[in-house]
């Protein structure tokens, strides 16, 4: 194991608790003594818990099911935790020694380097265990759910697939966005120089869609180009016109869509299983018991 490499490891175990529990270091929630930025936190991540259970209308009996998932992952990520806790108070003085002969370029005691790999290898090894068993709660959640609402759910092959594409196109949400934004930057360009990159950009950007081996990037090339030459007649009053819209022209052009898919993403799915205030959320879509009060 490298040196720098541990130390990305050894950064990730400082920083594991609030990513065990599935949540946002900065929208981590702690009961009592809260401010307005913990409030805030609080009711941001019951609307991401409650948006996709109102959408899929779960019955009591799958609100029970996530329940007891939800449960048993929030148990895992506790144990993760302590183990975090634990390897960092048994092995710090060996954390302490290679990260400063990491720093410095000194010699790492051979003992200490093998501590530390041991304490890394326990945390990632627990880590993986928890992230598999967060998507292995979800598929089984996604089992409990009918057929029209499983229809409503993205899949995890899905999921993969837009994140890959929203990789490649460097963040945009949609490839009309992400078309859009090069269109800004090619009309600024002289005659000359336009004609010079339009073929390359072209490609680019298809390549960027559909990925270099894909038997459609000829294609694809050939239709970008084809909205660099309509877009390129525009005036700049007229460009500025359809700005706003251009992105959904661009995606219903090439048969994009514009990013959001099934109503409920795989995310969403994960969060519900894995979300420290999932239980809460659960609480306030039963609503109160019979005889409490509202």
């Amino acid at each position: 194991m490298t040196r720098w490499w541990t130390l990305a490891l050894l950064a990730a175990l400082i920083v594991a608790p609030a990513a065990a529990q599935g949540v946002n270091p900065d929208e981590a929630y702690q009961a009592g003594g809260q401010d307005g930025a913990d409030v805030a936190a609080t009711v941001y991540q019951d609307v991401l818990l409650l948006i996709p259970m109102r959408t899929l209308a779960l019955t009591d009996e799958q609100l029970d099911r996530l329940s007891d998932l939800n449960a048993g992952l929030l148990a895992q990520a506790t144990a993760f935790d302590e183990l975090r806790v634990r390897l960092w108070a048994d092995y710090q003085d060996d954390f302490d020694a290679v990260i400063s002969a990491t720093l410095t370029g000194g010699r790492v005691d051979g003992r200490a380097q093998r501590a530390v790999d041991n304490a890394v290898g326990q945390f990632s090894d627990a880590r993986a265990d928890l992230t598999q068993a967060r998507a292995d709660a979800a598929r089984r959640f996604v089992a409990a759910l009918s057929d029209d609402q499983q229809a409503m759910v993205q899949s995890p092959d899905a999921a993969a697939a837009r994140q890959a594409l929203v990789q490649r196109l460097g963040g945009f949400e949609s490839v009309g966005e992400f078309v859009a934004a090069g269109l800004d930057a090619l009309r600024d360009l002289m005659p000359d120089e336009y004609q010079m990159v339009a073929q390359g950009e072209a490609a680019r950007m298809a390549a960027a869609m559909v990925g270099n081996d894909s038997p459609d990037l000829p294609a694809m090339t050939a239709e970008v180009l084809g909205i660099f030459a309509e877009v390129s007649t525009w005036t700049p009053p007229r460009y500025q016109e359809q700005r706003a819209s251009l992105p959904a022209q661009i995606n219903a052009r090439l048969g994009f869509d514009a990013g959001a898919g099934a109503p409920v993403s795989w995310e969403d799915m994960l969060r519900l299983v894995s979300g420290g205030r999932t239980p809460a959320a659960i609480a306030l879509v039963r609503g109160p018991a019979e005889g409490e009060a509202q």
